[in-house]
């Protein structure tokens, strides 16, 4: 009976060792070196368990800021909080790794995923596009750090999407002016928006929406300026309305 319980006791403390985590037991463990976290961040990474993963590099870097294994780990930091959906962490980490590490041969990636990230948390158009704006800034600085090459071509795609979906921000705003029939307003912005976006499939869009706010002032004359040069781009584009 005795020797029962024991056995019981002691696979009731083996579950409690495996299911509480190891945060706590991890930073508890004094004696492991920059080399020991490394590989065990490895490990759980290679495991897809993304919190602990974060948790070891985390530890590496709090423990042994100028180890060689310092800028590898801050990158493993930045990936598994990704890989976790912690959006806000991850950018923290991702930001950390290009400050500190400007030469590092993993910067590229670094932009790469960091643009990733903010363009998966885009807004639609109409409501706050700073997300937009900063995957573009990541995607633009990685076509910098890496010209030419086939990742770079498929980025350039990406950044012309999400600077059609600024356009399209810009229509939303144009429009709203001129259901509330402020021209004025609607020709700014959407003069501003034509020069800024002119190479994005919502040009077109912002052209036609130019030609109306400046028919509704009487600026015939210019708005058949404009008028012409968006029959070009239907032309350009194949016919389609954007």
């Amino acid at each position: 009976m005795r020797r029962t319980r024991f056995f019981l006791a002691t696979g009731a403390a083996l579950i409690f060792l495996f299911s509480s985590g190891c945060s706590d037991k991890l930073s508890k463990q004094t004696g492991l070196t920059d080399a020991d976290l490394f590989a065990r961040g490895q490990k759980y990474a290679e495991q897809k368990k993304y919190k602990p993963a974060s948790e070891a590099f985390q530890l590496l870097i709090e423990r042994f800021p100028t180890s060689p294994l310092a800028a590898r780990a801050q990158f493993g930091l930045a990936t598994n909080r990704m890989a976790n959906k912690e959006e806000v962490e991850a950018e923290v980490a991702f930001d950390d790794f290009l400050r500190l590490y400007p030469a590092d041969p993993k910067i590229p990636d670094a932009l790469l995923m960091k643009g990733d990230l903010l363009a998966r948390q885009v807004l639609s158009p109409g409501r706050d596009q700073g997300k937009t704006r900063e995957a573009i800034k990541a995607y633009t600085l990685f076509l910098e750090r890496e010209p030419g090459t086939p990742r770079a071509r498929g980025i350039s795609g990406k950044i012309l999407e999400l600077q059609n979906r600024l356009g399209l921000h810009e229509a939303s705003v144009v429009k709203y002016f001129l259901t509330r029939k402020m021209y004025d307003s609607a020709e700014a912005r959407a003069r501003w928006a034509v020069a800024a976006y002119r190479d994005v499939p919502v040009a077109t869009t912002l052209l036609t929406q130019l030609v109306q706010a400046l028919e509704k002032q009487g600026k015939r004359a210019e708005a058949e300026t404009f008028r012409k040069t968006l029959a070009e781009k239907y032309t350009e584009h194949g016919g389609k309305k954007q």
